[in-house]
């Protein structure tokens, strides 16, 4: 599946976007860099957090999203640019980071209140250094994915209601 196609079968219902990463250290900067380009997505909440998505988190809660979307700056072991898309049990080994609360313990506490599906967009940096500019590698991957994520947000969503197989949680009798 391309980007597009993983994207759109994960986004439904209410969605909330959360870009995360200081804008002042290059390629940590590529979760703001995506908020920024989507702000104004009709029928979604976008938040650049910047690096302290912890003073946001009410703020989502209260949107009573159906799906999180965090995007974040992620060392995944790739080529600067790479881009993937990680549930929660992924995330829990990317450590450490480069905010004061890992990410997997703020999708863990918005899983618990909202009950949301949650996943993390996530890039490779190529650098993370204090003032130095994004890489050409992460823009073009940043401005992707606000396109991708553009596009997704535009067509018809799944209404939050329709339950996904994989949002089951209680064992079918043998």
């Amino acid at each position: 599946m391309n980007l597009q196609e993983q994207l759109a079968a994960r986004i439904q219902g209410n969605v909330v976007i959360m870009g995360i990463g200081n804008p002042c250290r290059g390629d940590d900067a590529a979760g703001g860099l995506v908020a920024r380009q989507i702000r104004d997505a009709p029928g979604v909440r976008v938040i650049d957090a910047q690096d302290v998505p912890e003073d946001y988190l009410c703020l989502v809660v209260n949107h009573r999203p159906d799906t999180v979307v965090l995007i974040d700056s992620v060392d995944l072991d790739s080529a600067p640019g790479s881009i993937a898309l990680l549930d929660k049990d992924q995330v829990a080994g990317y450590w450490p980071s480069t905010h004061r609360v890992p990410i997997c313990l703020l999708m863990n506490y918005l899983e618990r209140e909202t009950i949301a599906r949650i996943f993390l967009v996530a890039i490779q940096p190529r650098q993370t250094v204090f003032l130095e500019p994004m890489s050409e590698e992460v823009y073009a991957s940043g401005v992707r994915i606000a396109e991708v994520l553009s596009s997704v947000l535009a067509m018809p969503r799944v209404p939050a209601n329709v339950i996904f197989a994989d949002q089951l949680k209680r064992k079918v009798p043998a």
